[in-house]
């Protein structure tokens, strides 16, 4: 179909572009797996046609949304118009999500400014600008644009949305939690809109709860009839969850439902490869890694495999690994924008520019004061060698109530510097009965430092 201007389409026309909107939001499924820091792997979305709770739409078969791209650009080169541009924005937004490249995003950006360019006040663009900048986490220009279009069009379910998630990365979460209740009110029983309430109970460490929202976003999204990543994504969401109570049976069955559910998807190969570190199963979890790394390199992924290098004794291997890690921090400035928590808890984990480290962690800071952010500036600054500092942003950290291993290692670990034994011993309990083998490498440490006070 060809394009042409909206301000001069006929209403038959538009009719048809709606038909064929309509008709690759029904062909689509319904989730996305986000970046895979711990404050956004709990995430998904689900389309309601152009008032979706996704403004951008969600992933869909790669070989049609191939199609689709390569139809829509030569539609929007033939004919540019604010529809067709905005619509290919969301196209490309899916694709990112698909397939981690970061390219991708740059594209849909793109995309969106043309068309908001040809008609700045266009809703459904403002709502698919608001979702590029919360993927590529300018969670503040993401909540101020979202809040702006609510404002102007409460309907927008998919502007609501995005409100609310970058609420909770600003770790405003009481009120992430107001938008998440007005958005369950408009759009009941949707698995997207529980898995987010699931989420945020988490946070808030309402564990059962988090439980219950994921099962009944699971259910509902098999009875919508699911499919792909996005079905996937709900049985992770679970995985998640038992996986931070060390329930590492439960979280390996879910993940490999959910395998089954994408095979080959690269999110979903990687967590299978962590829970199965997290069991003992070393040469597969390294096959799974290695998997995941050749279709997207992420640096948590290369800082995993190169972990799991070092402790069965390749060293030579593992630090490769960890050089291409720090590589990755040099590439394009929306790398680093993507990437920095990764990169700050990977070179504070393995005592690596920690200067660099500890600013990577304040500059986030300065915008996204969850509370995992206060915990990756703490760890930075012990590693720094700045314990005190450290004591400060980990009780900021602990204060949000996260039911997180790791929080309370580093808690632990920033105590035990301090030479506070009681505490240190405490949090090293709390984080190795959460989940024992909450990474393989740094659950080691936390026991050996756990010895080392008396624990």
């Amino acid at each position: 179909m060809k394009f042409r201007n909206p301000e001069h389409t006929t209403r038959r026309s538009r009719n048809a572009y709606l038909v064929l909107a309509l008709a690759t939001v029904l062909i689509v499924s319904v989730s996305y797996i986000g970046f895979s820091d711990r404050a956004s792997a709990r995430r998904a979305v689900s389309p309601v046609e152009s008032r979706a709770i996704d403004p951008a739409g969600a992933p869909i078969d790669t070989k049609e949304l191939a199609r689709l791209i390569t139809s829509f650009e030569a539609d929007v080169h033939r004919t540019p118009n604010t529809t067709g541009l905005s619509f290919l924005g969301g196209l490309y937004l899916q694709r990112a999500r698909i397939t981690g490249d970061l390219g991708s995003y740059e594209q849909a950006g793109a995309a969106l400014d043309q068309a908001l360019a040809r008609a700045p006040g266009d809703t459904e663009t403002l709502a698919r600008k608001a979702s590029f900048l919360y993927r590529t986490h300018d969670f503040a220009g993401a909540l101020a644009l979202s809040q702006q279009v609510v404002a102007n069009d409460p309907t927008v379910l998919g502007a609501l949305a995005v409100r609310g998630d970058a609420e909770v990365e600003v770790g405003r979460t009481a009120d992430a939690n107001q938008t998440y209740e007005k958005l369950a009110a408009s759009a009941p029983n949707t698995p997207s809109v529980d898995v987010r309430r699931s989420h945020l109970a988490f946070l808030e460490g309402r564990v059962a709860d988090a439980e219950r929202l994921a099962r009944q976003a699971e259910s509902e999204a098999l009875k919508s009839g699911e499919f792909g990543t996005g079905l996937a994504y709900y049985r992770e969401a679970r995985a998640q969850i038992a996986f931070d109570q060390g329930r590492y049976e439960d979280a390996a069955r879910l993940y490999v439902q959910a395998t089954r559910d994408a095979p080959g998807y690269y999110a979903t190969t990687a967590l299978l490869a962590r829970t199965r570190a997290a069991q003992g199963r070393y040469p597969e979890a390294i096959r799974l890694y290695r998997s995941a790394i050749a279709q997207v390199p992420q640096p948590d992924y290369l800082a995993a495999l190169g972990d799991l290098l070092a402790m069965t004794g390749h060293a030579r291997e593992a630090e490769l690994q960890y050089r291409t890690v720090e590589f990755s921090g040099t590439l394009a400035a929306l790398n680093r924008q993507v990437y920095n928590r990764q990169l700050a808890v990977f070179a504070a984990d393995h005592g690596r520019n920690t200067d660099d480290a500890v600013r990577l962690a304040a500059g986030e800071l300065t915008e996204r004061k969850d509370g995992f952010g206060y915990d990756t500036y703490a760890w930075t600054l012990l590693a720094a060698g700045r314990p005190d500092e450290a004591r400060a942003a980990s009780d900021r950290a602990l204060s949000f109530g996260i039911p997180d291993a790791r929080i309370h290692y580093h808690a632990g670990m920033i105590a035990k510097a301090q030479g506070d034994q009681a505490r240190a011993r405490s949090e090293l309990r709390a984080a190795l009965k959460l989940s024992p083998e909450f990474d393989p490498l740094q659950a080691r440490r936390a026991r050996r430092a756990l010895s080392a006070v008396g624990g």
